[in-house]
């Protein structure tokens, strides 16, 4: 790693910024991960090898899922995703029936025929030489590590922050993450990594300021050493003197006040120097993401997750659950208008209450509405008549996801009047049926706008699962994944598309997906006239800004 000398104290260290930012303080040296010790050891009882196995499949993902928990007030909902990823691999049929049959074949302890499983998991992933698939990779090495350690009865010692510090470590991981706290992290330095490991994408979506992939280097960096991070330089500073840490400390107050000066601006529209107006608005799904909402400055809730009041429930959710969980959100931002898509989930975030079929291809399978039609008295009944009443209280509009075609969209507008028309009998006050759209999230919607464009009330695009669809790449399968980027010039060609014929008709059309945050897909968004764009809630002050600066 380059190094280059400032004086004869002062050195610049260079490494790849994985989030913007300036941060200063002593430096906090977390260990190396000490190396697992797999031997290759027979077994006495394959059959207990194999329950070993299945306890600690289980074991991990209740740790998975604690690790959620913990960071569930840091993270907004989107981010949240990723460990519900980190439990798809857990689950996956693969690693399990490959790992018992090498159990089977060699007649081994499990952690030894595990190791061997990941590792050509692991060696294929990072033989294709793609930055994000090595990404994955890093995922599949850190899971072992935690079966392993399950398996052996060894626990991971906890960084333990006592002042606020720039973490120093090799690698870092989103495990190690969730165990810290996380107020006392100043900034973060590693010897390895890149832009798509999760790590780094978690630390940017948190705000902290992270120099990545200095290599090396980090030997030179001792514990409780000052340093300074500009991560707007990808640079780091060691023995910085006085008068740099006072220009540094007056560049990061003048990063707080511009930061800040965004969130003020953001309070109002957004227009660009030509007078077009864009609305940016938030993906929400908890109390904390509406917080973020109405403090950055979201113009409204362009996606209202309903999913954690199911996957959050023990057993079927009733009417009562629906219209207190989300009365407790919507209250934070009253309002607004708020977006909210009905149910969202499948066999890839399966309820442990709904007996519902493993499927080869959950993402193609019986999910989101398909799965609220199977079930409906017990899904989507309670969940429609709760957010009736709400309407009520608030101004919402109903979004409807895997609407594959027209016969679909009439389905679910029948079972939402007939809600209706049974509350108003019940004498529940409620003036109309609120406006409903569709999820545009599946081609054969996508590709010919005017087979329903007169039947629904507005259009928002989930360019996450389109772009899946389109490459014909399961975004959780990390094998495929790193098809979805080339997927860009398609949706935006069936986004303009689709936007001009909905405008005809005086329709709305919106981005929620990731795509919405991409500036660099703003001034084609602005273009062709989109009418709102809708992401986490950080984001918003930034793209505001981008749109304030477009022609």
């Amino acid at each position: 790693m380059k190094i280059i000398l400032k004086s004869k104290k002062i050195k610049t260290l260079k490494g790849i910024s994985a989030s913007v930012g300036i941060a200063l303080g002593p430096v906090f040296i977390v260990e190396n991960e000490k190396p697992l010790v797999v031997l290759k050891q027979k077994c006495s009882s394959v059959k207990d090898e194999i329950d070993r196995l299945t306890s600690a499949l289980l074991a991990a993902q209740n740790k998975v899922l604690e690790q959620k928990n913990t960071m569930i007030n840091t993270l907004s909902s989107e981010e949240l995703e990723l460990y519900d990823a980190y439990l798809e691999i857990l689950k996956d049929p693969e690693l399990k029936a490959n790992t018992i049959g090498y159990i089977q074949e060699k007649k081994c302890k499990v952690d030894f025929a595990l190791q061997q499983i990941t590792s050509k998991f692991i060696y294929d992933l990072e033989s294709l030489d793609d930055p994000y698939l090595s990404a994955r990779a890093q995922d599949i090495r850190m899971l072992n590590r935690m079966l392993v350690n399950i398996l052996q009865g060894r626990e991971e010692p906890d960084i333990r922050l006592t002042s606020p510090s720039i973490l120093v470590a090799e690698s870092l991981s989103t495990s190690q993450l969730a165990g810290i706290n996380t107020s006392q992290i100043l900034g973060v330095v590693t010897a390895k990594g890149g832009r798509t490991d999760h790590i780094a994408i978690l630390l940017k979506s948190m705000g902290i300021p992270a120099l990545i992939g200095i290599g090396k280097a980090i030997s030179m960096l001792k514990s409780n050493s000052f340093i300074i991070l500009d991560c707007n330089q990808s640079e780091l500073l060691l023995n910085p003197i006085q008068k740099i840490v006072l220009k540094y400390e007056l560049l990061k107050k003048k990063q707080v006040l511009d930061f800040e000066k965004q969130i003020e601006f953001s309070q109002s529209k957004a227009t660009t120097l030509s007078g077009k107006e864009l609305s940016v608005c938030a993906n929400v799904g908890a109390v904390e993401d509406m917080q973020k909402a109405f403090q950055f400055g979201a113009d409204g809730v362009g996606l209202f997750r309903t999913e954690m009041c199911f996957l959050e429930s023990t057993n079927f959710p009733d009417e009562e659950i629906h219209f207190q969980k989300y009365n407790a959100i919507l209250k934070e931002f009253p309002n607004a208008l708020h977006t909210i898509r009905l149910l969202d989930f499948g066999s890839d975030k399966p309820l442990i209450y709904l007996k519902n079929k493993i499927e080869e291809n959950p993402a193609l399978g019986s999910r989101a509405l398909r799965l609220g039609f199977e079930y409906y008295k017990e899904l989507l009944k309670p969940q429609l008549r709760a957010l009736l009443r709400l309407s009520q209280l608030y101004n919402i509009q109903l979004l409807c996801p895997m609407i594959a075609d027209l016969e679909d969209l009439i389905e679910i507008k029948d079972k939402i009047n007939l809600e209706y028309n049974q509350l108003i009998k019940e004498g529940f006050e409620i003036r109309e049926v609120p406006s409903i759209g569709i999820m545009v999230e599946i081609p054969n919607i996508a590709l010919q706008p005017e087979a329903l464009v007169k039947e629904a009330d507005f259009f928002s695009f989930g360019t996450n699962d389109l772009a899946q669809f389109l490459m014909a790449a399961d975004r959780t399968n990390d094998r495929v994944a790193h098809y979805l980027p080339r997927a860009k010039a398609s949706l935006l060609f069936l986004i303009e598309n689709f936007t001009k014929v909905a405008h005809i008709e005086g329709k709305k059309v919106s981005i929620c997906g990731e795509l919405a945050s991409d500036e660099e897909c703003l001034s084609t968004f602005i273009r062709i006239g989109i009418d709102s764009l809708s992401m986490p809630p950080n984001l918003i002050p930034g793209i505001k800004k981008a749109i304030r600066n477009s022609p």
